[in-house]
């Protein structure tokens, strides 16, 4: 039922859920940088199941609301959810998805010039005025370390900011119109999994006032296997601190195997048992979880006949991913979007009907927005993208061609959280990879190359920490919040309204208060006496590519473009088998991941979930999968707060480099 209005209530969107998710958020964006880059320990941001979000929410639940029930007053489930999603959406900005990357960056070119590189004469002219630090005395501030007496120079960093973060909310809204066009095709019509969003539903699940813990902190199996990762990561914990405590191994690299021709192209291959990956690996079908690991190997087992026959087998140029496999991937990446879009057409008739036509084909009242508001966003959006790249030096054509395929890549991205459960996610290639085996680098010009250069490093390079599917997997998570009928009347001030407010703040405020503390972390201590990867190896990447690209201009190539021929070709007809045979035992999923770097390190642990699962499967049947579920459930949290509990004492105790997750 809806009211007058079509329009439905979005319960539990209520003032005190609203500040604490953006306290939680404000915490995170300062929390996150300070483990990141000062203590270089566990990244809580750098996946799209945080750990800093999962941390913080259950203390949340254990500590705030215990007592807040003790006196009448508690968060309701649906308050708890709001205040999760505010936290999740913009998890990944203060790492990877925006600031950890963005200021390092923007600082590089005047710090990393030499005479050697000839940075200045070869692209420096190309970088407009506002788009990075212009004092090289103060950049080089940042990397070092200020002198005594000196004040951090705050504002030679606003303009630059402010510019790259219209950038970055111009992308975030088109990400945001995206997921809420996609989101009634895979949830309500596909009915995918999200794996990922299972671990906050089973904890909130019957949820009483009356009851201090929901049943989840009370079943044995979730304490069970709570207590597996939680006794092995107190183990290794002891061990850096008191190296004389035995360490349980739980990384191998089993590279060391292969270092013969053919096979020494098989590297890296390494064996890590990451207790959360096994836990979600439960929950996805064996199919997908069997294709996974398979098509890793599919990939290796091409590496190393090619070698074999003599092919000079490299990797792409900034990843651990061999350069055909990357190109494969790109190709079937594209054929599963193009897929998902045609599977989506009828829908998208009538979403666009709704939204310029006004027909009632298609209700969008329990939506995020709006279709009319989503469609017009993402045109907006994208506008501002093309129009801002435009003007920072890159021409309408390629500015254009990089968006869309960026929307491409994350469209597919976002399938296999949603879809796969991937903890994180990650490319083989970026944009520009995509368009210079069609035209050649000379074509594209040293001026766009330039502006990609910045611009790829920020948001297409690493995508781990992104917006959209955490976006999505709020989505998900909001159909727990609507609410029919309702008996008033749309209006400026509707619940609805009060969650996109909410969202918008909770992401201004993580880019506003990350900047700070990256920027107060960098002039304190000196960034390039910190994170190798953040401070020094990052923010050169970029550079050292377009500066070799200028040197040695790349022609177009037609063997590329056939490997991404073949991907797509591939995918289609992975699709067409698993449409029409039911035996059919390959997921298009698997092979669109490949040998990309996520898969470099979660191979193992994916191999060890679907072993066990497969076999609780044959030997228990369906009933006892549903029971041992709760198990795998604890062994995701257990790992995710022993996290979050060895980096508060390593802040503590004053300790880095101690990682109990390495990527």
């Amino acid at each position: 039922m809806e009211n007058s209005s079509g329009t439905a209530m979005f319960h539990g969107v209520t003032f005190r859920a609203i500040v604490t998710g953006l306290i939680g958020t404000a915490f995170l964006a300062i929390a996150t940088p300070v483990s990141d880059l000062l203590i270089q320990g566990t990244w809580i941001a750098c996946c799209h199941l945080p750990i800093g979000v999962v941390f913080v929410f259950v203390v949340l639940i254990f500590g705030i609301n215990v007592l807040l029930k003790k006196l009448g007053i508690p968060f309701t489930q649906q308050e708890l959810i709001v205040i999760y999603c505010i936290m999740l959406i913009p998890a990944g900005i203060p790492s990877l998805g925006l600031s950890a990357y963005l200021i390092p960056v923007l600082a590089s070119p005047p710090y990393y010039a030499t005479v050697e590189n000839e940075w200045d004469t070869l692209f420096f002219q190309y970088i407009p005025d506002w788009l990075s630090p212009t004092n090289h005395r103060l950049v080089r501030y940042f990397y070092e370390g200020l002198p005594g007496g000196l004040h951090i120079p705050f504002s030679m960093w606003v303009k630059p900011l402010v510019m790259w973060s219209i950038f970055a909310l111009a992308m975030y809204l088109s990400m945001s119109c995206l997921c809420v066009i996609l989101r009634k095709q895979w949830v309500e019509r596909e009915k995918l999994i999200f794996p990922l969003v299972q671990l906050p539903i089973e904890i909130l699940k019957d949820d009483k006032k009356n009851v201090l813990l929901t049943p989840f902190f009370k079943n044995k199996l979730v304490l069970i296997g709570f207590g597996i990762p939680t006794i092995i990561h107190a183990i290794n914990g002891l061990h850096f601190y008191i190296p004389s405590v035995p360490q349980i191994n739980l990384f191998y690299d089993l590279g060391v195997y292969f270092n013969s021709r053919p096979w020494d192209v098989v590297q890296p291959l390494w064996a890590i048992i990451h207790f959360s990956v096994i836990g979600f690996v439960y929950l996805i079908p064996v199919q997908l979880s069997f294709s996974l690991w398979f098509f890793y190997f599919f990939f290796h087992a091409q590496a190393v006949i090619g070698r074999a026959m003599g092919m000079q087998v490299t990797n792409a140029t900034g990843y651990a991913t061999k350069g055909f496999a990357a190109y494969q991937m790109a190709g079937a990446l594209i054929a599963l979007v193009v897929l998902a879009i045609w599977r989506m057409k009828p829908l998208l008739i009538d979403i666009f009907r709704s939204a310029f036509y006004r027909t009632n084909k298609i209700d969008d009242s329990d939506e995020f927005v709006s279709y009319r508001f989503a469609l017009l966003g993402l045109i907006l959006g994208t506008s501002i993208l093309v129009l801002w790249s435009v003007i920072a030096g890159m021409s309408l054509i390629v500015s254009i061609s990089v968006i869309l395929i960026f929307y491409v890549t994350m469209i597919a991205m976002t399938r296999m959280v949603s879809e796969g459960g991937m903890l994180f996610i990650q490319t083989p290639f970026r944009p520009s990879d995509l368009i210079i085996p069609a035209t050649g680098s000379s074509i594209i010009g040293a001026s766009n190359l330039t502006i990609l250069a910045y611009q790829e490093m920020i948001f297409m390079f690493d995508i781990r920490s992104s917006y959209m599917p955490s976006f999505m997997d709020s989505l998900k998570l909001s159909e727990n919040l609507v609410e029919r009928p309702i008996s008033i009347r749309h209006s400026l001030f509707s619940s609805r309204f009060k969650l996109g407010s909410a969202v918008t703040m909770s992401v201004m405020i993580s880019m506003v208060v990350s900047y700070i503390s990256i920027i107060v972390i960098g002039y304190k201590y000196g960034g390039a006496n910190l994170s190798q990867w953040f401070f020094i190896g990052g923010p050169q990447l970029p550079f050292v590519r377009l500066s070799d690209t200028l040197f040695h201009p790349q022609s177009a190539s037609w063997v590329w473009l056939s490997f991404m021929g073949i991907g797509a070709a591939f995918m289609m007809f992975i699709t067409f088998m698993r449409a029409r045979f039911f035996w059919w035992p390959f997921h298009p999923i698997g092979y669109a991941m490949g040998c990309s770097w996520p898969m470099i390190q979660l191979w193992f642990s994916i191999f060890i979930g679907w072993i066990l699962k497969s076999m609780i499967l044959r030997y228990g049947g369906i009933k006892v999968y549903q029971r041992f579920r709760s198990l795998f459930l604890g062994m995701v949290l257990g790992e995710f707060l022993s996290g979050g509990i060895w980096l508060i004492i390593d802040f503590i105790a004053g300790k880095s480099g101690h990682r109990i997750f390495l990527f």
